[in-house]
């Protein structure tokens, strides 16, 4: 619980009121809202609440521990506080026991009381356009393991706000309409791969009440075919709109030109296969990227969209550049910050548990606008005081 300052004040009919008496008694916090989460373990000889286990492994992560064994010492070294404001009814539960207790605990549970405490402490937070992409944990073997996550990230505010497991016998497309059923996305513009780029992925999406940007590249011939015809000769009437960028960060010489349509012939033809089309747009990138090791690629390419939205050129060179986020924010600092690809559970749920823990901690330093996760981490790990500190003020405990 947040300690607030106490203040008093004495209402019309005489009486006090304690503010922090009173917002006390009300408050919930993530340890309270993490009773939800359904336990998968059988209810004999279970001595640990489960909400208590995944507290530990969150502030675990939060001070930079990259597996359950970090994540132990951390709550040995730190039992008194959590003894104060989380409770140990029975003393710390050893790695095994945390191990054991995730790899039966339900991610769809787990995400929803994320999702509810999210809401209930910070509020409303805008969510308009996200980016949806998989990412495979490349350390987790096993037959039958689940260790390919499909993500659902914002763009303006980097929150994921939905993950769901791919198993080895599918690919992300029919694990992305179980993700739909996951998270509400109504008026939400989702933003997908070529490889999504599929028609039942376009009905699911409308279905749902949000609206698509997707691109075409060779899995979608015909797409790309038309799109083509259209832009080398387009029709008499038809009127474009063009936005150039030029990229030259990071060792980069790139100009992209973005040119969209909003031709109602176009649309209406497109619109028979591939629902509410009102934006087709072609992308052409040209350029030199440099690698880290001095070698140079020629970048010439062209891709195609369509939307269900109407946008503009710059919409959608802004939205295409954004797309990468999820990549940039998410994937490589889970990589870079927390060695996700080093991990090697594979037991049950325990590796989609782990992973969405770490994209958790990365949308909670987000909502509090610290410059740098790596930064945040850091300082948690050497000032214990600190990371307490954050994680009473944030609304964890």
């Amino acid at each position: 619980m947040i300690d607030y300052t106490q203040h008093t004040i004495t209402l019309q009919d005489g009486s006090l009121f304690n503010f922090k008496r009173r917002f006390k008694k009300t408050r919930q916090s993530l340890a309270t809202l993490l009773g939800q989460v359904i336990d998968g373990r059988s209810i004999f000889g279970k001595r640990h609440p489960l909400p208590l286990i995944l507290i530990i492994l969150f502030c675990g992560i939060c001070a930079g521990n990259t597996t359950i064994a970090d994540c132990w010492l951390w709550a040995l070294h730190n039992r008194k506080w959590l003894k104060k404001y989380v409770g140990l009814p029975h003393n710390l539960p050893d790695e095994r026991t945390l191990a054991r207790a995730i790899a039966k605990t339900d991610p769809n549970s787990l995400i929803n009381a994320f999702l509810t405490f999210r809401r209930i402490i910070y509020g409303y937070i805008p969510q308009r356009v996200a980016s949806f992409d998989g990412k495979t944990l490349n350390g987790v073997h096993g037959k039958d393991v689940i260790k390919h996550m499909l993500s659902l990230f914002t763009h303006e505010n980097h929150q994921i706000i939905g993950q769901i497991g791919v198993t080895q016998k599918e690919n992300e497309i029919p694990a992305f309409h179980r993700l739909l059923e996951q998270v509400s996305v109504a008026g939400m513009l989702l933003i997908g791969d070529a490889l999504h780029t599929q028609k039942d992925t376009v009905t699911d999406i409308i279905i749902h009440h949000a609206n698509y940007l997707l691109f075409a590249k060779d899995n979608q011939e015909q797409l790309v075919c038309d799109l083509s015809m259209f832009f080398r000769d387009i029709p008499f009437g038809s009127t474009t709109d063009t936005a150039i960028i030029s990229d030259t960060k990071r060792r980069r010489s790139i100009t992209t030109t973005v040119t969209v349509s909003h031709d109602a012939n176009m649309c209406e033809y497109l619109g028979i296969k591939w629902e509410k089309v009102k934006t087709i747009g072609k992308i052409h990138r040209v350029g030199i990227r440099v690698a880290s090791d001095g070698k140079e690629t020629v970048i010439n390419e062209t891709v195609y969209c369509i939307s269900s939205q109407e946008l503009t050129a710059t919409e959608v060179a802004e939205h295409t550049r954004s797309h990468w986020q999820i990549e940039n924010n998410l994937h490589w600092e889970k990589d870079w910050l927390f060695l996700e690809d080093r991990q090697t559970l594979k037991s049950g749920n325990a590796p989609q548990v782990m992973s969405f823990l770490r994209s958790f901690c990365l949308s909670l330093f987000a909502l509090w606008q610290f410059s740098s996760p790596a930064n945040a981490v850091s300082n948690f790990e050497k000032n214990i005081t600190l990371h307490h500190t954050f994680l009473r003020i944030a609304g964890v405990v």
